[in-house]
Order: C-alpha cells, then structure tokens, then sequence
C-alpha cells in the first residue's frame, strides 16, 4: 500500500469515527407536557418535554366529574395503561391513556 492510499484510508477511519462521536445513541420520546391547573392543557396546546429513557410512554390522564367538568394531565409514564376507573363514590371517572411515539399524547389522541 503506498502512503497515499494510507493517508487515504486514515482519514475515511477518521472521518467515521468523527460521525460516530456526533450520533446521539439514546432517541428520547417527546411528549406532551402539563398539569391540569394548566389551562390549555385540555385543549393540547402545551410544550414538549423529553422523556427520560426509563419512561417510554406519553399518558394522557383524563378526569370527568359527575357534574361534566373534565380535568386532563399529560407527561411521561413508566407505565402502561389503557383501562377507566371510577372512584370517590362515583363521583370522578379517570381514563389513562398511554402511547409510545412522539407527541402522541396530543388532544386527537385523548381517551
């Protein structure tokens, strides 16, 4: 091999290993992010937040009242969820929703 193809072959080593410095090796979810004294938080309108890799899903929480008000929360979850339960005598029913892409906890997607 002469020195060209040598120095050739270093900087293709060089610039890959360049490339594999700069990939972000972790693909954190985004989700929805907000309380529910959070007023647009019902209506989806709210910012982003990365999720840390132990929590791979977005949750969307949903609260109805018996008298029709609703309350929503949406964040990141360690958990899944899929089922409603009604608690407090009857009085609030809670719908967790989870989903595993990014902003899917978006108000098209509420339980």
């Amino acid at each position: 091999m002469t020195t060209t193809h040598q120095l050739m072959a270093a900087a293709f080593y060089l610039c890959n290993l360049l490339f594999l410095y700069h990939v972000d090796p972790v693909n954190s979810l985004i989700c929805k992010n907000c309380e529910q004294t959070d007023p647009n938080c019902n209506s989806g309108e709210v910012a982003d937040a990365e999720c840390e890799p132990s929590m791979p899903y977005c949750i969307t929480i949903k609260g109805t009242f018996s008298d029709g008000r609703i309350i929503v929360h949406r964040s990141c979850s360690n958990e899944s969820f899929r089922t409603c339960k009604t608690m407090l005598f009857s009085v609030l029913t809670l719908c967790p929703m989870t989903c595993q892409t990014d902003r899917c906890n978006n108000k098209e997607n509420d339980p």
